[in-house]
């Protein structure tokens, strides 16, 4: 009875993120939100809140050697993905190159966290960050990669390092963990309190700001919808079997870890891919441009459905 009763709160917890994203949606007929003040939303979420709010997980977050297995696992499990997208191209008839590139990641920045906090709560927030960062690491450095490589024809290597380590969310983590590891020398002071309070507040602006950008952004168009269909199938019916293996004989059996961590793992693979492969795509590819918008606004809207009765089933 327990269990059922949590699950239930799980669902509605995420409710208000839900409102909000329709909400988003809605303003899209109107002068409220235009796609510049929406750019400009996600800009401060990229470079600003959703910094904040991974600065204050990682500065609180006790690391042990164990966690490097989980996030092994998951930089693999995002590259398996991608060679698994290559070798179902052929026979699904997906005959686009963003199909296996679409397979792999996820868009935890402007959607999982989102879900999560609303669901698990912030005190939660560091677990999650955990367990993304094997994603971000195989988004900056093997995704991206390939994106420009497609995009472009080549990539260089210094290129993607220096947008990896000028980036604020590695940055934001990268503080955090210096923070975690020198902050038990230092006693508390009212300077410290009033910044944290600060970063508190920043951080407090990612989920509605992240809620009603991704409502706006939501078009769906005939053209390409198939692929798109095929793409989240296949993309949804691996990956929850992956991670129920990798919570089961990963998380519980062999680490030991706690059971958020599982509820953690399990909303990040339900997300949709990243959303960053829009921007990376040539300016004049319509058919891949509108296979990838379709892709993105059907899957973040599955997900979301996912991830509710998630709440309430896997517990």
């Amino acid at each position: 009875m327990l269990i059922i009763s949590f699950g239930r709160m799980g669902m509605y917890s995420i409710l208000p993120v839900l409102l909000l994203f329709i909400l988003g949606f809605l303003l899209q007929r109107g002068s409220t939100l235009t796609q510049t003040s929406v750019a400009g939303a996600k800009r401060i979420v990229s470079d600003l809140a959703l910094p904040a709010l991974l600065f204050q997980a990682f500065s609180s977050l006790e690391i042990e050697s164990k966690y490097l297995i989980l996030v092994v696992t998951i930089f693999l499990v995002c590259l398996l993905m991608v060679l698994l997208g290559k070798a179902l191209a052929k026979p699904l008839r997906m005959e686009t190159p963003y199909f296996p590139l679409l397979l792999g990641g996820f868009e935890m920045g402007m959607l999982g966290y989102a879900l999560f906090l609303s669901i698990y709560g912030s005190e939660h927030v560091g677990k999650m960050a955990l367990i993304d960062l094997g994603q971000v690491l195989f988004v900056f450095f093997v995704l991206m990669a390939f994106l420009i490589r497609e995009r472009d024809g080549a990539h260089t290597t210094k290129a993607l390092l220096v947008q990896f380590i000028t980036s604020p969310v590695i940055l934001a983590i990268g503080g955090g963990i210096v923070v975690s590891i020198i902050g038990p020398w230092f006693s508390p002071h009212p300077v410290w309190t009033a910044i944290d309070e600060g970063v508190s507040l920043l951080a407090s602006l990612t989920t509605p700001l992240i809620a009603l950008s991704i409502g706006y952004g939501i078009h769906i168009k005939k053209e390409g919808l198939s692929w798109s269909l095929k793409t989240i199938m296949v993309r949804k019916l691996v990956l929850l079997g992956l991670a129920l293996l990798i919570n089961h004989f990963l998380i519980d059996r062999l680490l030991g870890m706690e059971t958020i961590y599982r509820y953690a793992l399990l909303v990040m693979f339900l997300t949709p891919p990243p959303y960053v492969v829009t921007i990376y795509m040539r300016p004049n590819d319509t058919a891949n441009a509108d296979y990838v918008d379709n892709t993105l606004s059907l899957d973040t809207l599955v997900s979301i459905v996912m991830v509710m009765f998630a709440a309430v089933l896997y517990t």
